[in-house]
């Protein structure tokens, strides 16, 4: 089976880090034996240095470069899309134009012309993206909601509704990451446009993602310089304020006198935009210098080490359809604070080593802190145990490959 996978997240050479989930889902597609393309965009620029003439022409010399050509076995294409300039003077959409650069990408490859499958991620711009790359092609669309394309990106911008709603009229197969996702992304859209929502997991890598055994939390510690007299909270997520950092940190700094033997350490994937937060800035304004270490981004390797190095896992997220960290924490067996959105209740409901609570509140967050500081422990964890359930990205990949034939055989 040929599929080809449209997404704004994808690893790049200076974000390797972005979208991972979404490439170890695709390449556990490839292990099955399938065929997987993923195309990304960058702004057409002239050749011979003229690049430098205009910033849209920068902006898609810096995308080209900053592509991969190849990810563990999984080609990847760098697909341009032409921006008229003076753009005033030819105004188009932005989602028709991807679309057609898509389109016509795909229908001049005679590697991709006769793809099996459409496989869009995040409903309201790749997914809708999608439809018109379907009407454009013939080839089938599957598309899958992730959190933010459902929960924040509606919110800020009401039109995009009607993006999901054409996703549910046009799409041959729905997918979400959590069943409270899909039921939520139905339950935006008006009820003529409503439709069955497939829940696929993201999964985890269990044998990367483990507990320490034996003397390798105290290695660990050394090697990421950690004081093993102290006990230590990590936090993974993109430098945003809808991650929930600055509460956090309000939260850190409520319990600065009970927290003199515990750590926050911060796992900041990069980003580079207005909107991104400096967490090292935030935490001095709020003086708590000696309680947070700001580590910046790591490789997909050390961050698997860094949580068997640490004792607990917070995230205080505003929007998630199932957050890929918290699954990796979870599978590392660590103590749990995160927040109840998305399918997080899911696994983690009425778990003695997991605290769900209410995103935005602050005193909640406190209380979750509190509790955590002053568990016993020799306490068992069990967080691992629960989200076993949820298989692997292979297991789950697996799932996502029998929807794809079973659909074709209807057709």
């Amino acid at each position: 089976m040929k599929i080809i996978i449209l997404t704004p997240n994808y690893p790049r050479k200076n974000s390797t880090m972005n979208g991972i989930f979404i490439h170890q889902q695709i390449k556990a597609l490839q292990d099955l034996g399938c065929e997987c393309h993923v195309l990304q965009d960058y702004n057409w620029f002239p050749r011979g240095g003229l690049h430098k003439s205009h910033i849209y022409w920068k902006a898609g010399f810096d995308a080209f470069h900053n592509c991969l050509d190849l990810l563990e076995g999984v080609t990847i294409h760098k697909v341009p899309s032409f921006v008229k300039m003076p753009n005033r003077l030819f105004p188009e959409n932005y989602y028709d134009r991807l679309a057609r650069s898509f389109a016509r990408y795909i229908q001049k490859s005679p590697i991709l012309e006769n793809a099996d499958w459409i496989y869009a991620h995040f409903l309201t711009d790749f997914g809708y993206i999608g439809t018109k790359v379907k009407a454009l092609t013939g080839i089938k669309l599957a598309a899958i909601a992730r959190g933010d394309d459902v929960h924040a990106w509606p919110k800020e911008n009401p039109k995009l509704i009607h993006h999901i709603e054409e996703v549910f009229d046009h799409a041959d197969l729905i997918f979400a990451n959590s069943q409270r996702l899909g039921q939520d992304a139905n339950d935006l859209i008006a009820k003529k446009h409503q439709k069955q929502v497939h829940v696929i997991y993201n999964g985890v890598d269990i044998e990367k993602f483990r507990p320490p055994v034996k003397a390798e939390k105290k290695s660990l510690q050394e090697k990421f310089n950690l004081d093993a007299s102290k006990n230590y909270i990590l936090c993974v997520g993109t430098p945003l304020k809808e991650k929930g950092w600055l509460e956090l940190l309000d939260a850190m700094l409520k319990l600065k006198s009970q927290i003199k033997n515990w750590n926050l350490l911060c796992v900041a994937i990069n980003r580079e935009s207005a909107d991104a937060l400096d967490l090292k800035e935030e935490s001095k304004m709020r003086g708590l210098e000696r309680y947070v270490s700001v580590i910046g981004q790591l490789s997909h390797d050390d961050l698997a080490e860094l949580y068997r190095a640490v004792d607990a896992f917070v995230l205080p997220s505003y929007n998630e359809g199932m957050a890929n960290a918290l699954l990796e924490a979870a599978a590392s067996n660590l103590k749990i604070i995160v927040s109840d959105v998305g399918g997080h209740s899911e696994i983690f409901m009425n778990s003695q080593d997991c605290s769900l609570i209410q995103p935005r509140n602050l005193n909640e967050l406190v209380a979750a802190l509190k509790k955590l500081i002053n568990t016993d422990a020799d306490i068992p964890v069990k967080t691992r145990e629960k989200v076993m359930k949820l298989g692997t990205f292979l297991d789950n990949s697996k799932k996502l490959l029998a929807h794809f034939s079973k659909q074709q055989s209807l057709a």
